[in-house]
């Protein structure tokens, strides 16, 4: 999957199926507030997973969604306290369905 950070916590994905790193460990991104997934294609839902992923070797994966249909044309907002512990877990996405989609963390 291809993913193409665009500016600060603001993505591009244009690929499918394989999970992508969106935020790696370590980065001091974990304080987010909100994440918009934007389905961008004309015709077919994006169907995206959110994942937390532990990489100390746990094997404690965290999903935020999972398997979750973004119709064609419509942004999917996840609002709240959606923080997390940069220093041993990364966000990854996967999606199986439409692209483009833009990923904005905040």
């Amino acid at each position: 999957m291809a993913v193409t950070e665009v500016t600060y916590n603001a993505f591009n994905v244009t690929g499918t199926e394989s999970a992508a790193t969106l935020i790696p460990v370590e980065k001091g991104r974990g304080g987010i507030n909100s994440i918009s997934i934007c389905n961008q294609h004309a015709t077919d839902a994006a169907v995206v997973t959110l994942i937390l992923d532990d990489v100390i070797g746990s094997s404690n994966s965290i999903h935020i969604i999972n398997i979750v249909s973004i119709p064609a044309g419509v942004t999917l907002v996840l609002d709240g306290n959606v923080s997390f512990d940069n220093s041993i877990h990364e966000l990854k996405v996967t999606n199986t369905g439409g692209i483009p989609l833009s990923i904005i963390a905040r």
